[in-house]
């Protein structure tokens, strides 16, 4: 139930004006400046109309409403709070702002170009910003980034929130850094204060540099960065935005021109910190030297002009054991050892791999089983096909070759 008979007072933000009411609400105020110290609350004239996000204080919390939250929502904590508001006005600006497309990624400065981190699921974007700053990168936030028509990232101005307790493993002076600039918390979340050295202010632009997907693998001894093709990139961002009222195709279209170039990498860590820092040394290199766009291409399967095999061969094909593999989507991406070559399978190269992972089998056998699942191919096309395919595995070492029987 909402507070009543309290005094109400509206805020500002660049970008949306008026757009938020507190009901008696004033404490969570300095919260949200601390949260969001790059996009400044502005006490604006109570407006006729109350704003869309309405805060009121009760009790035991708060209470929100606003355009994602009809019915409304109670919420614990000023942190809590901040956090669901917060959400709600990166949405209303997106919203007044239909040029730009929303980005849930995180976000580093490195080299005056920006270096974005799609979301994935418990990879530790968050984590992964905070420890861009303490490696002494600006970020431009840890969850949403606007890119412009332009293809520019464009910061909203919110400060990284981690989710708390903090794991016992990370690094000291990581951990010194997060405790310095310890900003709003409660049990569940914390924010990391920063200042404008650190944290770019709202509306600021930097171009993009690099797209780098994130896998967070405790198992890994040191940080690999591998070059992906610079199509990846494009997928991700096309699974990892807010553009729900535009098509696939209207969403190719936009990142098609500006993708097509930026280099994408697969980043694999296990310490936050020393990942920041890796890619920070890396990408340096790379955007000083300026490669070609063959030095940050990764190695699809070799091209068809690999010689096929004998598609009578009678001896069973094994597969070598991949050290990593990546699904992306319908594909997927093999490194057959440790910081090798990643290749890049579709979805028929993907079932003959998960086959032939399975037991060895002969072209014939693979054929058959192919056939089963993909009529009305003929079998002699399946069986020329697959010849070819694993006459481009074996180039790639992805088989290893039986001896002739």
């Amino acid at each position: 139930m909402k507070a009543a008979n309290c005094l109400a007072n509206d805020y500002a933000l660049a970008g949306i004006g008026p757009y938020i009411r507190l009901v008696g609400a004033q404490p969570l105020l300095p919260v949200m400046q601390a949260a969001m110290p790059g996009w400044p609350l502005t006490e604006c004239p109570l407006q006729p109309t109350a704003p869309e996000i309405c805060v009121w204080q009760q009790e035991d919390g708060f209470w929100q409403q606003a355009p994602a939250l009809p019915k409304g929502m109670w919420l614990d904590t000023p942190v809590s709070a901040s956090c669901s508001v917060i959400a709600d006005l990166a949405g209303a600006f997106l919203h007044r702002h239909p040029d730009y497309i929303g980005l849930h990624c995180g976000s580093a400065q490195i080299n005056d170009q920006l270096v974005i981190f799609p979301d994935s699921h418990r990879a530790g974007k968050s984590m992964l910003t905070a420890a861009f700053a303490a490696a002494g990168y600006r970020v431009f936030g840890d969850d949403v980034v606007a890119l412009t028509p332009e293809g520019e990232g464009l910061s909203l101005g919110v400060a990284p929130r981690l989710r708390l307790p903090l794991p016992a493993s990370l690094d000291d002076e990581f951990r010194d850094f997060i405790n310095h600039h310890q900003g709003p918390s409660d049990d569940r979340y914390g924010y990391v204060a920063l200042d404008e050295t650190l944290l770019a202010s709202h509306g600021e632009k930097c171009p993009v540099g690099a797209i780098i997907l994130i896998d967070r693998d405790d198992s890994v001894a040191s940080p690999q960065l591998t070059a992906l093709q610079h199509g990846e990139g494009l997928w991700q961002l096309l699974k990892q935005n807010f553009a729900d009222t535009l098509s696939d195709q209207a969403l190719v279209a936009k990142f098609w021109s500006l993708m097509k170039h930026i280099p994408c990498f697969l980043l694999r860590y296990a310490d936050a910190f020393q990942a920041a820092e890796f890619v920070g040394r890396e990408l340096e290199k790379v955007m000083n030297a300026r490669p070609s766009n063959d030095a940050l291409a990764s190695q699809d399967l070799p091209a068809r002009d690999v010689a096929a095999l004998d598609r009578n061969d009678p001896r069973c094909w094994h597969a070598c054991q991949a050290a990593y593999e990546y699904p992306l989507g319908d594909e997927l991406f093999v490194i057959v050892e440790e910081g090798g070559a990643i290749h890049r399978m579709n979805v028929t190269s993907r079932a003959v791999w998960a086959l032939l992972q399975h037991e060895g089998l002969t072209i014939e056998e693979l054929s058959q089983t192919l056939v089963a699942f993909f009529m009305p191919v003929s079998l002699e096309q399946v069986r020329k096909d697959i010849a070819e395919l694993l006459g481009q595995f074996l180039a790639a070492g992805l088989i290893e070759e039986p001896p002739r029987r």
